[in-house]
């Protein structure tokens, strides 16, 4: 369940960022961690955004050879 503590990170600095504004999409860059996939990932957020300003918002993730996952952009309800 690694990919629930990457999902809820993403989560909250997307919340961070969006201040307050509904999230209708995320571009995540996933760290190759040797456990987290896209899919994992994906399901896992859907499940920690439940009931967020980020539920139903769409991802869109890339992997990267890096250890560390990050946030590249944010797209908020204007």
């Amino acid at each position: 369940m690694h990919e629930v503590g990457v999902a809820r990170e993403i989560l909250k600095l997307a919340m961070e960022k969006a201040q307050g504004s509904k999230i209708k999409s995320l571009k995540i860059e996933l760290g190759d961690d040797g456990h987290t996939t896209p899919k994992s990932l994906s399901e896992a957020f859907v499940m920690v955004a439940k009931g967020s300003i980020a539920e139903g918002a769409s991802l869109a993730i890339t992997r990267t050879k890096e250890l560390e996952s990050r946030l590249l952009e944010l797209e908020v309800e204007k």
